[in-house]
Formats: structure tokens, C-alpha cells, sequence
């Protein structure tokens, strides 16, 4: 039986046919990835504090624990500069609290269904930086002491930017002991697939504070936890 002999030269033009082809079609091999036309945004936010206020006579203090879900969704502007943030929902799904007013005279203690105000989460803008894509967020928190007193402030809750709208006069960053509350994504990674990530620090504050008629001392600390998930849609 005789063997098949193969033309050297002829695998070496079927080879050139081949990049021939794929030069003049490359997108029937490999077809070129679609950009999103939005994606799901989903934010969890996890914090466990303390605080406590001490004057000549009296003192005050306070610990909370609350969780918050936020979802919403961004899509990318037509001139392929910046994203769009839309709000969805926002929850409060736990939310305990319990501050103590200690004087000569008595002990007072309110709990979270006394206490006014609860805390709101804000995701405020998405900043496009250096191929990164920032979350600037804030925890809108609650006066201290909920107690009656001669005087209130507003208490720190976990945010991304130095200051917070309603504390202008203490910045947050410096005070983070451990972990970063920068949160942020490589901005090529939401166009491959899902992506979830975590985040947590801890903060502490001490101070002698303005606002009240005593002079007053300040201990402010909490421990923040934060998910964040993106879904892209095609």
C-alpha cells in the first residue's frame, strides 16, 4: 500500500491562507467583548461603636450596632468620561442602641426606640481616578447624648472623605487605627465579570469637645465592616 506523502510546501501555504483570513476577519475567531449597559450596584455596611461623654458631675455613655443595605446601579456617559449613579433603596435591617446618663442624682438610660434619629447611609458620588473608580459615602448619624444635657454634637459615623458634612471640624482619615476606608475598584474589572469585595477599619477618637456649658470629654470608636458587589448586564 503506498504512504500519502504531505508537501511541506503546501502546509506552509494553507498556514498563510490561515493568517490571510484571520487578518481581514479577526473578530470571527475571537469576537470583541460588549461594554455593559449598566450595572447593579449593592452596598452593605456593618458597624459596631461605642461613645461616651464625661463633665464634672455627670457622664454619658453609648453603643450602638446597625447594619445598612444600599442597592442602586451606574451606566457609563455617552462621552465615555464618567458613570451615572442612580438610587434604588436604602434599609436599615438592624439597628440596636442603648446610652446611659450617670449623676449624683440618678441613672437614665434610653434605648433605639427612643433615640430620634437613626443612622442613613449616603453613597454620594463615584470619582473616576487614575483607573480607579472611588465610592465616597457617608454615615449620616444621631446627636449625643440622646439624655437631655446643656449641650449636643454630632457623633462620627464611618465615611470615605476626610470630613463629614455635619463634623467639619475634625477630620475622619487621621483617626482610622487599623484597615482603610478607601473603598474602590480597578475600573477594567467590572467589565469582566462580577465583582464583590470587602472592606473594614477601625476609628477611634479622643478629645475634649465644644458645645456644652462643662467642659466636656470625648471618646468616640467604632469598627465598620463594608461589602461591596457589582453586577455588569449586556
Amino acid at each position: 500500500m503506498a504512504k500519502k506523502v504531505f508537501n511541506p510546501f503546501f502546509l506552509l501555504f494553507l498556514g498563510s491562507l490561515s493568517l490571510l483570513l484571520l487578518a481581514f476577519h479577526p473578530f470571527s475567531l475571537f469576537p470583541e467583548k460588549k461594554t455593559p449597559l449598566w450595572w447593579d450596584l449593592k452596598i452593605v455596611i456593618i458597624t459596631d461603636g461605642e461613645y461616651s461623654l464625661k463633665q464634672r458631675k455627670i457622664s454619658y455613655s453609648g453603643d450602638y450596632t446597625f447594619k445598612i443595605v444600599w442597592t442602586g446601579s451606574i451606566e457609563k456617559e455617552k462621552d465615555d468620561a464618567d458613570y451615572i449613579l442612580y438610587h434604588k433603596e436604602c434599609h436599615l435591617t438592624n439597628w440596636k442602641a442603648e446610652e446611659k446618663k450617670i449623676s449624683p442624682e440618678l441613672v437614665q438610660t434610653k434605648r433605639e426606640n427612643d433615640f430620634k434619629q437613626k443612622p442613613t447611609f449616603h453613597l454620594k458620588y463615584l470619582l473616576r481616578q487614575e483607573k480607579k473608580l472611588h465610592f465616597h459615602f457617608r454615615v449620616e448619624g444621631f446627636p449625643i447624648p440622646q439624655n437631655e444635657s446643656n449641650g449636643k454634637i454630632s457623633l462620627h459615623l464611618p465615611c470615605y472623605n476626610e470630613n463629614t458634612d455635619l463634623n467639619p471640624d475634625t477630620e475622619y482619615a487621621p483617626f482610622i487605627i487599623e484597615g482603610s476606608n478607601q473603598v474602590f475598584l480597578g475600573e477594567k474589572e467590572i467589565y469582566a465579570a462580577a465583582v464583590k469585595r470587602e472592606f473594614s477599619w477601625t476609628w477611634k477618637l479622643k478629645k475634649w469637645t465644644l458645645g456644652f456649658d462643662d467642659p466636656t470629654r470625648l471618646f468616640n470608636h467604632h469598627e465598620a465592616k463594608l461589602r461591596l458587589s457589582i453586577t455588569p448586564h449586556y
